[in-house]
């Protein structure tokens, strides 16, 4: 272990013994000196550090050479030196024996760790103060780990908390909403069909929207909630069952839809949770098509590697701009809003993924269109 000479520790005159009464010096210096994993070194009555193990260069960065002499306070952060915390860890150590604690350490290069510092006052047989043993443990990889285990908890209540809010106001609407509907064709009957027929016609088309964004909020809600049971799904005939569903929407906008999807079969889904991934997906590309082309749809699947398959759905419509893809998964995000929808459609998407550790990546320029990269685990 790396130490100053006997005299040179602070307090103690030249000639003189540190007063430590070890039986076996060169040993205890050999066991010091073999622990990798942990800082143990020495401080002289003052806080200057007088050993230095290889745990501690290992750990805080600085060879024995560089480190040896210096007050320990070098160590910690500059808000900790000015208020004096180091001195006070020493008094306290001095007082009570023995202090502990954890925080924020710096090492050589600059860099934090989060360290666990047990700091012991050292006495000889006659009371006499002769310096401190301090032991550092590097904690850092616990600390994120507790950091990330309370932003997942967190993140966690608050998806709770808004699949209930969710929950509640899908099902408080439907009621008004009926309601309103009523009222609006008692209104008509009143009035007879030719008054005001373009203002009625508007109210028509924004209960129709409302209604649709109530039926999205209520299927979001069961995402959470719902017992998924998987089922054996081939991915061919879902693909042709929800063409068939959009095959007027798809004559309507002149597309064109091209399908390489092999054979592959889905184990770890419930049937209409992959149907409503597609359906979302293929009518996305279909209300976002170019005006200045004809649209093209392409649906495909390709394994990766033994354990992933890509699902792929790309178009050539209006696409997205850098900022606008950060924004496509988040509820109510209508990029184009002059499309009709209610912003849930992708906000769905990912969340079925999400609940089965799958997940979705978006490829999108602005003007050339997009591909929606589907990653599932098989």
């Amino acid at each position: 272990m790396h130490k100053l000479k006997p005299n040179e520790l602070a307090g103690k005159p030249s000639g003189k013994t540190t007063g430590l009464d070890l039986h076996n010096e060169d040993l205890f210096s050999l066991l010091i000196e073999s622990v990798s994993d942990y800082a143990i070194f020495m401080l002289d009555i003052n806080g200057n550090i007088i050993t230095w193990n290889k745990g501690a260069e290992n750990i805080k960065g600085y060879k024995a050479e560089e480190i040896i002499g210096q007050h320990f306070s070098v160590f910690y952060p500059p808000e900790a030196v000015e208020s004096k915390y180091p001195q006070f860890e020493l008094s306290k150590a001095r007082i009570d024996g023995r202090f502990e604690d954890e925080g924020w350490r710096v090492c050589k290069d600059g860099s934090k760790i989060w360290a666990n510092v047990i700091i012991t006052a050292l006495f000889n047989k006659k009371g006499v103060h002769l310096g401190y043993s301090k032991i550092t443990r590097d904690l850092s990889e616990r600390r994120k780990n507790e950091e990330l285990m309370y932003k997942n908890k967190e993140l966690l209540r608050i998806n709770t908390d808004l699949d209930n809010f969710i929950y509640t106001a899908s099902h408080d609407l439907k009621t008004p909403v009926v309601n309103l509907e009523g009222l609006v064709d008692v209104l008509k009957e009143e009035m007879g069909p030719s008054a005001h027929a373009d203002i009625m016609k508007r109210v028509d088309t924004s209960i129709s929207r409302l209604k649709t964004v109530i039926d999205d909020l209520a299927e979001i809600a069961k995402l959470q909630d719902e017992s998924v049971k998987a089922e054996s799904v081939p991915l061919e005939p879902l693909v042709k069952e929800v063409l068939d569903v959009l095959k007027e929407n798809i004559t309507d906008a002149k597309a064109t839809v091209k399908t390489d999807i092999g054979d592959y079969v889905f184990t770890r889904y419930a049937r209409k949770n992959l149907r409503s991934i597609l359906f979302n997906l293929v009518s996305n590309a279909l209300k976002y098509a170019s005006p200045d082309r004809a649209p093209i749809v392409e649906i495909k699947a390709e394994q990766v590697n033994e354990n992933l398959l890509k699902l792929s759905v790309s178009d050539n419509g209006l696409g997205l701009n850098a900022s606008q893809k950060k924004k496509i998964f988040n509820m109510y995000k209508r990029i184009h809003t002059h499309v009709e929808g209610s912003g849930l459609g992708l906000y769905m998407v990912r969340k079925i993924l999400q609940n089965n550790q799958d997940r979705i990546e978006v490829e999108s320029e602005e003007g050339e269109g997009t591909t929606f990269n589907l990653f599932f685990k098989i």
